[in-house]
Parts: structure tokens; C-alpha cells; sequence
């Protein structure tokens, strides 16, 4: 179900998400809205998921960014490499890629494990051949107990929320910067995390 609010900065009647979903609402534009008739109200519920607020998309309008599921790769540089986030516990809760092949109509569900393991397919084989990262941060969630990052893995769309510790080495020093005022995390364990 989509949600819908008016801009006050013009009047102008937006979309913002769906569902809980604001992928076109940033948290700190919450209240830059009225919600309009049979829309949550974004000023006032909890437990949203909330657009990254991307430096490249500060002179834009809520309601107006193009690419609504935009996430953020999650890795750190290692001596001139990038080493992406991972964690093998959260191969132990998957989820699902839909493997088409259009010439043939064959259509495969295959267990998803989040690149940290490659499904156990029976007779058929599964291999890597030029693997990218798989997890993104992808939204905050405003929750009873702070703004908490999501991750997802960017193959199958599966969510979790995370404590800050957990990525903030993995996320670039301009989002840092950024998310920083959402974070619970001291000055002295973001340096040294």
C-alpha cells in the first residue's frame, strides 16, 4: 500500500513510501510533511524504514529521488583493497533468488545465503564466477531504542537491523560523517571501530 503526505514547502501532494518502507523520505525530513488521508503519519510512528540520507541527494525534494532502493556498499579499504562486510551467521537464515532463462522458460528458486556460502543445489552445481559484495546498509529504523541501521543482502532483499558497532568500519568516512548523529557509538570507539 503506498503512502502519501503534502510537502509544506510547496503543497505539493508526494509519495513517500510504502508501507513502512519511506524510500522517498529521509528521517530528518519527517516533519517537512503532513500526512495526507489513509497515510501513516511519518512525524509520528516508529519503526520505519527510512531513505540514507546521500550527499549527492541533499538539493533534492522528498518525495522526488529516482532510485528508490538505494543502499550503500558496505566494505573497508585494506591495504588499497576493498574488503567487503561479511557474516557467516546470517547465512544460516536465507533467502531466495528467482534464476530465470528465457530461451528455455526455466525458472529456478535457489537458497540465497548472502555470499557467504553457495546453496546446496542436489545434483545441479553452483559456483561463484566474479562475486560482488552482498550486504548494503539500506535504510535507518527509527525504533523505541535509537536510529539502528539495516543492512540487506543486495541479491535477495533479506533484512536485518544491526547495532552501529557492528558496520561502522564498513561504511565510507563521508556517510560516517553523516550518520554519525544517529549512531550511539562514543567518539572514542568510532575511532577506534
Amino acid at each position: 500500500m503506498g503512502e502519501y503526505a503534502t510537502r509544506k514547502s510547496d503543497g505539493e501532494s508526494i509519495k513517500i513510501g510504502t508501507c513502512e518502507s519511506m524510500y522517498y523520505l529521509r528521517y530528518e525530513d519527517r516533519h517537512s510533511v503532513t500526512k495526507r488521508p489513509h497515510s501513516l503519519d511519518p512525524a509520528n510512528c516508529q519503526n520505519l524504514f527510512w531513505r540514507l540520507p546521500f550527499p549527492d541527494e541533499d538539493k533534492i525534494l522528498a518525495g522526488e529521488y529516482n532510485e528508490y532502493g538505494r543502499g550503500l556498499r558496505l566494505y573497508k579499504n585494506v591495504d588499497g583493497w576493498a574488503q567487503d562486510y561479511t557474516s557467516p551467521d546470517l547465512a544460516e537464515r536465507p533467502g531466495t533468488i528467482q534464476l530465470r532463462d528465457a530461451e528455455s522458460g526455466l525458472l529456478l528458486n535457489v537458497p540465497c545465503h548472502h555470499g557467504e556460502k553457495l546453496p546446496e543445489l542436489g545434483n545441479a552445481k553452483a559456483f561463484w564466477n566474479g562475486k560482488g559484495h552482498s550486504y548494503e546498509l539500506a535504510h535507518l529504523k527509527n525504533t523505541p531504542n535509537g536510529i539502528l541501521p539495516v543492512i540487506r543482502c543486495r541479491h535477495c532483499g533479506f533484512m536485518w537491523r544491526m547495532d552501529w558497532a557492528d558496520i561502522w568500519q564498513y561504511i565510507e568516512r563521508p556517510m560516517q560523517e553523516r550518520l554519525a548523529i544517529y549512531s550511539e557509538l562514543t567518539i572514542a570507539e568510532k575511532e577506534t571501530a
